[in-house]
């Protein structure tokens, strides 16, 4: 990314995070944390957690409520100001850190977090900076550590249509955003063991058939209609929105 790419993309992110923000908890949400639990085995209590591209911060508001010390780390100001009043108004902003830097180069020392994490954010970097960013987390996390990425994910069709009609319309509003197929090879090339890579929220995905005039019938019904169906073929026929990707901080080799 050039950059006059990147400050386009930051004021993009300006542009969102300066408009009111609600904190009011959501399917998609939900379907984020409940991924992150199984990547965890089901416990933040105690746990220090880092988002890298914490935006809104409304998961890791929910993580500190579920006993969490959350780190936030975002290079929009407003958006950390956002979250901070929603942490103060939660009454647990003793249980979060703010701070506003580049994730390719945050401030913090190593091996501090049982975990870091971010979604939405990889699919907006080329390759050699999705590596330079998946390094960085891996080295604020210490061994045995968690690290864990959500992005779009490309083979999710109702996404792909919601995305592509709005951006061939000038209506998109997230800036350059990439959707990914996989995560491993990043992960490989940052040091990282990957222990799972999977998909969710196929119907958090429907939500971009909005950006499509006339749709609403269509995904009202899409929704009753994928609810009916048994488990076996929801995971089989219809890949969720959000690429999964998890895995382990490698402990130094010994020499």
């Amino acid at each position: 990314m050039s950059k006059e790419q990147e400050e386009a993309q930051k004021q993009v992110w300006d542009r969102l995070w300066s408009a009111p923000i609600s904190y009011a908890w959501d399917r998609l949400s939900e379907i984020v944390l409940q991924g992150l639990k199984e990547a965890v085995d089901g416990d933040f209590q105690g746990k220090r957690i880092l988002e890298a591209g914490s935006g809104t911060g409304k998961i890791s508001l929910r993580l500190a409520l579920e006993g969490a010390q959350v780190t936030l780390v975002d290079y929009s100001k407003q958006a950390l100001e956002q979250s901070r009043f929603a942490f103060r108004h939660k009454n647990v902003e003793t249980a979060g850190a703010w701070v506003l830097a580049d994730i390719r180069e945050i401030p913090l020392e190593d091996d501090t977090y049982d975990m870091c994490w971010n979604a939405g954010v990889l699919e907006h970097f080329g390759l050699e900076e999705k590596v330079r960013i998946l390094k960085e987390m891996c080295r604020l996390t210490r061994p045995g550590g968690k690290l864990i990425v959500l992005v779009p994910y490309s083979l999710c069709l109702p996404y792909r249509l919601g995305k592509g009609y709005a951006e061939a319309a000038g209506s998109w509003p997230y800036g350059t955003e990439v959707p990914v197929a996989s995560l491993q090879e990043e992960f490989r090339l940052a040091g990282l063991e990957v222990e799972l890579e999977t998909n969710i929220g196929f119907v958090q995905s429907l939500d971009f058939l909005d950006f499509i005039p006339g749709s609403q019938m269509l995904k009202q019904w899409a929704v009753q209609w994928y609810d009916a169906l048994d488990a076996e073929e929801k995971a089989r026929l219809f890949p969720g929105y959000l690429l999964l990707t998890a895995g382990r901080v490698k402990p130094p080799v010994s020499v």
